[in-house]
């Protein structure tokens, strides 16, 4: 586009175009909210930086853009598109931080010592940046595994008048950064988890499509060691512009907070655990984290932890106005006194809020904390930009206030709303996954032959009318009701040819003993058994492996006429997960004869 950095803005704010700036995102990432920056000091410390896109510069108070924005509240995202918050010219272009060209950002950063990844000081402002290049999450962990840039990745360096392609010394001051963030990285992440954080992640699917938008694959999305790097430091930055704006207007922040888990489900979940001999500490989310983690096998950690998201409650925006007590404000499962939205003012209107709070307090306060503050370090380092940074609407906290700050009432009705959109776009998007779940499922049933795409699921409860399960390949959980087990004729799908009736089950405490027998299938014609019987052989190893998508042989083929099952929490079994088209969902049955692995 033909816009260009008015000459107030570059006079007005810290530049920082010549240093060595770059983001980390998915590949197919078009909104870059955050880039980030690392330089080793004289005195051995490190300067971390997050820089993001200062998208309060276009999207001004009380202006239409303003209404639209704060009416959508957030971007949605689909699997085959995404339903922005602001038009495409700001957030794929203007606000993006896109490589090689200069753009207006809002910048945190802090003198680390490497040895403890403790912050000594911590500085705030609106600056100029120029991305030298964007690394996808791939990228940066081939990085970190020992590997270099590739040569095709294109990379920029400012020289202070014009951009132009990066130097060697640029590349390997990227590749240095990224060995610099992972390794302080690693120290955040585990005195975080060691002083009480909790998390816990189900299954997120992520599609292959072909050139018609059809879903041709399927598979869970993994994180690496590159996305955690980056976590660490927006949640640090998050966390410090939140005691930043509570200090400096502690009646009108917007702040997230996160509640302890309900009570009641909690102890049920704990008594089904319990019966299967895991104890899990509920005194706070530490203690929940730790539990977790003395777990050694894989299969029944990730099971727990899908167990233990249902008593959690959801994280939600809030105003200080609005809650009395300063304890409330916390984050139960960061186990933060503090936390906002500050890294992703492109995709989410509170973080929108959340700059100009901070444009006020950088108008008022400067770059110093307006008081002391047990989360700000009063140690104001030398190694900081010199170049304050002013350029903000205001000169008084009166203005500040009237200009960049809602009322406090308005700020809890803005809460409100970031909330309700917030919900409404995770549905959507959990409709869309499904959505195309169905459309993967039924193209793989069609080239199987069955009903269905037969698949590993694992028990996580037993209960008078059914079992609990949840499957890891697709994410997918539910409950199977015994008098839904079978179709109308009492027979369960099967995967060695032969039909299954259920004859009966008793349930116990923790378990569910099931009587399975084989239906006789008598025929006259030995040809015609011939055949049927390669049929079922063909069926039988038509079955998608727990780990990728291939064809494995579950060799099943018996001759024994009833099988006794029994099932307990954590117990494997085989099920059959039949799409359903109208409306987009998926059934799933028990199938026969069950792998017991």
């Amino acid at each position: 586009t033909p816009w260009k950095i008015p000459a107030t803005e570059l006079k007005s704010r810290t530049d920082l175009r010549t240093a060595c700036i770059f983001t980390i995102d998915p590949p197919t990432a078009r909104d870059l909210d955050d880039a980030v920056s690392c330089q080793l000091l004289p005195n051995g410390n490190v300067l971390i930086g997050v820089h993001i896109a200062d998208v309060s510069f276009f999207v001004r108070p009380h202006t239409a853009l303003d209404c639209m924005a704060k009416q959508r509240a957030t971007t949605t995202y689909m699997v085959q598109r995404a339903y922005p918050m602001l038009p495409a010219v700001l957030c794929e272009d203007l606000c993006s931080l896109n490589p090689g060209v200069d753009r207006l950002a809002f910048s945190v950063m802090w003198e680390i010592e490497p040895e403890s990844a403790t912050v000594c000081s911590t500085w705030f402002g609106r600056t100029v940046i120029s991305s030298a290049c964007k690394l996808s999450y791939d990228d940066a962990q081939h990085v970190i595994d020992g590997g270099h840039l590739a040569d095709s990745l294109a990379c920029f360096e400012h020289t202070g008048v014009r951009v132009a392609p990066a130097s060697q010394q640029r590349r390997s001051d990227i590749e240095a950064s990224v060995l610099w963030f992972f390794r302080l990285s690693k120290i955040m992440r585990k005195r975080r988890f060691d002083e009480g954080a909790l998390s816990l992640h189900s299954v997120r699917l992520s599609f292959d499509l072909d050139d018609n938008g059809q879903p041709i694959g399927c598979r869970t999305y993994d994180i690496k060691d590159s996305n955690r790097l980056i976590e660490e430091f927006m949640l640090l930055a998050n966390m410090s512009v939140a005691a930043r704006i509570e200090a400096c207007f502690p009646d009108a922040a917007l702040l997230r907070r996160h509640s302890p888990p309900l009570e009641r489900r909690l102890d049920e979940v704990c008594r089904q655990l319990s019966h299967s001999g895991i104890d899990i500490d509920t005194q706070s989310a530490g203690a929940i984290s730790r539990s977790i983690q003395d777990i050694s096998d894989p299969a029944i950690r990730y099971t727990v932890e899908e167990m233990l998201i249902s008593p959690m409650q959801r994280a939600a925006y809030f105003s200080t106005h609005a809650v009395a007590d300063r304890n409330d404000y916390r984050h139960y499962a960061l186990n933060a006194p503090l936390y906002t939205h500050f890294t992703s003012p492109i995709r989410r209107y509170a973080d929108v809020v959340v700059h100009r709070t901070l444009e006020a307090s950088l108008a008022v306060y400067g770059n110093h904390v307006a008081a002391e503050h047990p989360l700000l370090p009063p140690y104001f380092s030398p190694y900081f930009p010199q170049t304050a940074a002013a350029g903000s609407l205001t000169t008084s906290v009166n203005d500040a206030r009237a200009v960049l700050i809602p009322k406090p009432e308005a700020i809890a009705g803005i809460a409100h709303q970031c909330n309700l959109r917030k919900d409404a776009a995770k549905k959507a998007q959990e409709a869309s996954s499904t959505l195309f779940l169905v459309n993967y499922l039924t193209a793989a049933a069609l080239r199987m032959d069955t009903p269905g795409v037969i698949t590993q699921a694992i028990v996580t409860k037993v209960k008078e009318n059914g079992i609990s399960f949840v499957t890891p390949m697709f994410g997918v959980d539910g409950i199977i009701y015994m008098d839904r087990m079978a179709d109308r004729k009492g027979q369960v799908v099967s995967t060695d040819g032969r039909k299954w009736k259920l004859n009966m089950w008793s349930v116990k405490p923790a378990s569910v003993t099931l009587v399975w027998k084989a239906v006789p299938q008598p025929s006259t014609n030995p040809k015609a058994s011939d055949s049927e019987h390669q049929l079922a052989n063909m069926l039988s190893a038509l079955v998608i492996d727990d780990t990728r998508h291939s064809v494995v042989d579950l060799g099943c083929n018996g001759t024994t006429e009833t099988i006794t099952q029994t099932l307990r929490i954590f117990d494997k079994i085989s099920v059959c997960i039949i799409p359903e088209t109208s409306p987009p969902s998926v059934t799933v049955k028990l199938a026969m004869p069950y792998i017991n692995n």
